[in-house]
């Protein structure tokens, strides 16, 4: 009897690790980072972050879920660039499937920077457990948003977190330039 509750034991644990993660992570500063892109240029987070907000996301050629869900990202980045926001996808391959990254981005048409993470540091220190992982980061540097695995509609959910920070960024701006005006 023992050992079937172990093993149920066991189970349960596997299963909510494999589970959906999300959170409000908020009070978590995100880890700085530099990672060279596909073409060689080094790219270092908190530069990117003074633009705006940034979703690091965390795949692998070979992870289908990180594949459908970059592409739907694809799409929010085309309406949301513009305004600051940026998209960091971060591949994990291994030496094996590292070759097939390019022809894979090129490919599906993304525009955004896919960064090689050879060493897997960037991974550690985000304490990633699973792909696809994915970080919205505002422009403080405060992690707002996480989630692990991927379904249809996450990309929805992203969406609204990315106008809430492009909405304060915004305000924060105005406020700034009336604090100006007014001296």
């Amino acid at each position: 009897m023992r050992k079937f509750i172990f093993i149920i034991g066991i189970i349960f644990l596997l299963f909510a690790a494999s589970s959906s993660v999300r959170s409000d992570a908020k009070n978590s500063t995100a880890p700085n980072f530099i990672a060279k892109d596909l073409n060689g240029t080094k790219v270092e987070l908190k530069e990117v972050l003074k633009g705006g907000p940034v979703l690091v996301s965390f795949w692998a050629t070979w992870c289908k879920p990180c594949v459908k869900e970059l592409g739907e990202l694809q799409k929010v980045y085309k309406k949301y660039h513009e305004k600051g926001f940026e998209i960091l996808a971060v591949d994990v391959d291994g030496p094996r499937s590292v070759s097939k990254v390019r022809s894979m981005v090129k490919g599906l048409g993304w525009d955004f920077p896919v960064l090689w993470d050879e060493s897997k540091d960037i991974y550690r220190n985000y304490q990633v457990l699973g792909i696809p992982h994915t970080v919205l980061i505002n422009p403080a540097g405060d992690i707002v948003y996480t989630h692990t695995t991927y379904r249809p509609g996450d990309e929805e959910i992203i969406k609204k977190k990315i106008e809430e920070l492009l909405n304060n960024s915004s305000q924060s701006a105005e406020e700034k330039q009336g604090e100006k005006s007014e001296k």
